[in-house]
């Protein structure tokens, strides 16, 4: 009570919150490449969610794939789903990935799903990028109201 500090707080897009302000456990790391955040929290409202990767050695370029999985949000029903490969030069440190939030009327409770690190040269189920910092958890908050019940 009486406080006027703010528990969480806001950065990047309006809408949109980094959880990296909060200690993040990673047990296993990558060595050249992660996410910023391992958690991001977006408003249905938003529009889209925008995603940093870092470079951790910037004397390399590397190339790689993004792509979105599903977990109790489901592409295209609640998200646009992303699948690209990206170049960093030597020169970049970080690259900004946005996903589309599809916003619609009705109440749903917060759903969530993950954007993750791949090597494009491999197929099958093991081309994700080793370490922990290599997906990251996406929640779409929904401020949508449930409805009211009523009697006559």
């Amino acid at each position: 009570m009486g406080s006027t500090k703010d528990f969480i707080k806001l950065k990047g897009t309006k809408g949109q919150i980094d959880h990296s302000v909060h200690q993040q456990k990673v047990d296993v790391e990558n060595d050249l490449i992660g996410f910023k955040c391992l958690h991001y929290s977006v408003t249905e409202s938003n529009g889209n969610v925008e995603v940093t990767i870092i470079k951790k050695n910037p004397n390399m370029e590397l190339h790689f794939g993004v792509r979105t999985v599903n977990d109790t949000a489901t592409s295209p029903k609640d998200y646009g789903h992303v699948d690209q490969i990206i170049t960093m030069e030597m020169r970049d440190n970080e690259k900004q990935i946005l996903i589309p939030i599809v916003d619609d009327d009705e109440w749903e409770p917060d759903l969530d799903f993950y954007v993750e690190l791949y090597d494009p040269n491999k197929e099958g189920q093991d081309d994700r990028l080793m370490g922990d910092d290599t997906r990251c958890k996406i929640t779409i908050l929904d401020e949508d109201f449930p409805g009211t019940l009523g009697f006559e």
